[in-house]
């Protein structure tokens, strides 16, 4: 007996220590398990991360190319517009301020660019003309050497909220859209001006060179609108 309780304590404790050694094994293999599963979702994770980034870059070319072949639809719709418009043959109403005179006259205009309308009522020899471009309206009185020029803001403030781009949307509704009319009545009332056109479209000239250089104004007088209106009429 006293042989055999050293040799059972020695079992005891080489038992104890090699289950000591399975569970650290165990607990070696848990931890690489672990790290193995880690691994394997960091790259899980990386791989849809990139292929998040390769849709998002896909969109965005999608996107790009669609921007681009719109910019392109509408360069290609704007070339295919009238881009120049000249009337040598219409007649102009005007009632300003109580007076009415009624004169025949003529208008260029040019896509983007702007008008000019030209008003002559004896012979050609013009006598009053309006001329707008991108940042101003000017109106010119050629019989008294004076002229006024508005910019957009000021016309707003006048009642008649403007700008080119609307400006030749009008033209492109009330006479492009309607030239194959015989004839064309167009009423406008802005700034407390009420004019009444009446337009031959058998004269009508289209997509022609256009010189729209302004008119020199060197020597005129500059006044307000009403003392340009009052005055010419």
């Amino acid at each position: 007996m006293a042989l055999l309780l050293p040799i059972g304590c020695a079992n005891k404790k080489r038992i104890a220590r090699e289950q000591a050694e399975a569970q650290r094994r165990q607990e070696i293999e848990r931890q690489q398990e672990i790290e193995r599963q880690r691994v394997q979702d960091s790259i899980a994770l990386a791989e849809a991360q990139a292929e998040a980034e390769r849709e998002a870059l896909r969109l965005a070319e999608i996107e790009r190319q669609r921007v681009q072949d719109s910019i392109a639809q509408a360069e290609a719709a704007k070339k295919a517009m009238v881009q120049t418009l000249y009337i040598p043959r219409m007649t102009v109403t005007l009632n300003v301020q109580g007076r009415q005179i009624s004169t025949p006259a003529t208008l260029r205009w040019q896509r983007g660019t702007g008008a000019a309308l030209s008003i002559q009522p004896l012979a050609g020899i013009e006598i009053l003309r309006a001329e707008i471009d991108a940042q101003y309206v000017t109106i010119i009185d050629k019989i008294n050497r004076r002229y006024t020029r508005l910019t957009y803001d000021d016309l707003a403030e006048k009642g008649a909220k403007t700008n080119i781009d609307e400006i030749d949307a009008w033209i492109d509704t009330h006479i492009l859209d309607r030239r194959n009319e015989p004839q064309l009545t167009i009423n406008a009332s802005r700034a407390g001006i009420n004019g009444t056109a009446v337009i031959y479209t058998g004269s009508m000239q289209l997509d022609q060179k256009m010189n729209m250089r302004p008119s020199n104004v060197d020597g005129y007088k500059r006044v307000t609108l009403e003392q340009l209106v009052g005055g010419a009429l």
